[in-house]
């Protein structure tokens, strides 16, 4: 028994000595957790600061970028052969009859209008490839033959019924933007019926026409 007496005590030393290693190493990773705690907030604040750098660096290239054309057989195409779903066209320019200005700005149109093909001008317009397309060459460019003519809202149908019922009173030209010759047909009373009669004549075969120069809206 007397034997017994020192183990028991080397054997409770040793249970006590890991005991209090346990409640240090506890305590240790409690203060490591606290010590996270309180800086995450710190790093949650300086992240928004870092984000404009990386979003700067992976941004991708801006569409007004011109990339150089490699070739035929390069993946991109010129800007100016894009189909015309790609691109984005101005409507033609009215020069009003200025030679002089057309001639500088290399594009335009002198008067609009026209029945025939052989009677309509054409015009190259300013054309730009669409923003997210990809082309090689210039973004901005002219194309195509385009008509000179526009479209005002005069209906062929609507102005004749207009020249058939109410042309003695000039309604059909005051329609058309022909004040000056309305108000005379109107005193008139279209000219005793002669030139109620005459205007029929002349809308039906083209030769009046509306005075901006517009062309009749189809109707579909």
């Amino acid at each position: 028994m007397a034997g017994r007496g020192p183990v028991c005590y080397v054997l409770l030393c040793g249970q006590a000595a890991l005991l209090l290693g346990n409640l240090l190493l506890l305590q240790g990773v409690s203060r490591s957790h606290q010590h996270n705690a309180t800086d995450s907030p710190t790093h949650s604040q300086e992240q928004p600061a870092e984000t404009p750098a990386i979003a700067a660096v992976s941004s991708p290239p801006s569409s007004s970028n011109t990339w150089d054309y490699l070739g035929p057989y390069a993946p991109l195409v010129l800007c100016d052969h894009l189909p015309e779903e790609f691109i984005e066209c101005e409507e033609p320019m009215d020069h009003g009859g200025n030679t002089s200005a057309r001639d500088e700005l290399g594009y335009g149109c002198l008067k609009f209008g026209g029945q025939a093909y052989s009677d309509v001008s054409h015009t190259q317009v300013p054309c730009k490839a669409l923003d997210g397309i990809e082309c090689a060459g210039p973004r901005t460019f002219l194309r195509g033959n385009k008509p000179c003519i526009k479209y005002t809202g005069h209906y062929f149908i609507t102005t004749l019924l207009y020249s058939f019922f109410l042309g003695c009173f000039g309604v059909d030209r005051f329609c058309l933007g022909h004040t000056g010759t309305a108000v005379g047909k109107l005193l008139t009373l279209g000219g005793l019926g002669i030139w109620w009669f005459v205007d029929l004549i002349l809308l039906i075969t083209g030769g009046l026409m509306p005075s901006d120069g517009s062309n009749w809206c189809t109707i579909y």
